[in-house]
């Protein structure tokens, strides 16, 4: 059940109740958990924070991450032409990138490097300028869900915030030798905050298409993380709840078809890779695995009872971290 908006994630020091709200809950504040234990242990050892925009149209996928994980901070950018075949991408890690009182919401303004989120008036503008340029505006449309599910051990909670179908507009130039453009509700958002457990696996998908009815579908789902509780579809915009993913997938994981479903037979799904992002980053207090192939996908989605073929453009991950 997906309950009424909170505004607030911390009420009286206490965390809200565990559940799937809303849209988005705007203050997400983890000061009070910030500074539990040694100064500021938990901001800098437990506390990760970040955002992830993707944008998957008929033309182009990008990929734009920035991440904050206490000890490291890294950031990331993609993008692919189907047209062209074209991959492109960049990344940079940087020990201690933002200050001890880096305390984000969504809203925030975000910097590291080459890189940066700023947000004026509902509106985000997203921009990498490295050795490509890759401008990404979006403004969030409100028919996104928040999730707080637990953690492990003393870890009290981790949040994230997803939403689909978001309106993008993208410019590209890539080192003046092509310059590409996509505009519509192509984007989805990741906004995520929280004290995941100290060895985090997850297996993601983020989508969006249409039914063969014409309907826009989106989807995102996860398997071994936040009590699969993010698993989501949207429908026309209208949002409902998923059960338990299974990812099937073989090696290699960039040009092999990925296998997906829920266990409520409500979606079954086939990514067929046109490339991928990956990044293993292996330093002193943290280690990050991950393999983010991206490509079309084709299935069937059950509505009313009635089984529909749709096609798709997204994103899968298979993520193992030790942070």
């Amino acid at each position: 059940m997906i309950l009424p908006k909170q505004e607030h994630l911390i009420e009286n020091e206490k965390v809200i109740p565990f559940g799937i709200y809303d849209d988005l809950i705007r203050d997400v504040s983890t000061s009070f958990f910030d500074k539990q234990g040694f100064l500021t242990k938990k901001r800098r050892t437990e506390r990760k924070t970040w955002i992830f925009v993707g944008v998957f149209s008929p033309e182009l996928i990008c990929g734009f991450a920035i991440v904050d994980a206490g000890m490291v901070a890294t950031a990331f950018s993609y993008f692919y032409s189907f047209k062209d075949s074209i991959f492109e991408e960049d990344k940079t890690t940087v020990p201690l990138g933002f200050d001890s009182n880096f305390n984000p919401n969504l809203d925030s303004e975000w910097t590291l490097g080459n890189y940066s989120i700023k947000t004026n008036s509902g509106k985000t503008h997203l921009q990498y300028l490295g050795k490509y340029k890759l401008y990404i505006d979006i403004e969030n449309n409100e028919k996104g869900v928040s999730i707080v599910a637990p953690s492990k051990g003393e870890r009290p909670f981790n949040f994230t915030y997803k939403n689909m179908c978001v309106p993008a507009k993208v410019q590209i130039n890539n080192g003046g030798i092509n310059t590409y453009a996509c505009s519509g509700n192509y984007a989805a958002i990741d906004f995520t905050k929280g004290f995941p457990p100290r060895e985090t696996i997850w297996n993601w998908l983020s989508f969006i298409g249409k039914t063969e009815s014409n309907k826009t579908i989106a989807v995102n789902l996860v398997d071994r993380f936040n009590d699969n509780m993010e698993n989501i579809l949207w429908l026309n915009g209208e949002k409902m709840e998923l059960s338990n993913a299974h990812f099937s997938m073989k090696q290699p994981y960039n040009s092999s078809v990925w296998e997906i479903k829920t266990a409520d037979g409500i979606l079954d799904c086939q990514l067929t890779p046109k490339g991928a992002r990956s990044e293993n980053i292996n330093a002193v207090l943290m280690k990050s695995k991950f393999i983010q192939p991206f490509g079309r996908l084709e299935g069937t989605v059950l509505i009313d009872g009635i089984q529909e073929k749709f096609t798709a453009i997204g994103v899968a991950e298979d993520h193992h971290a030790v942070w």
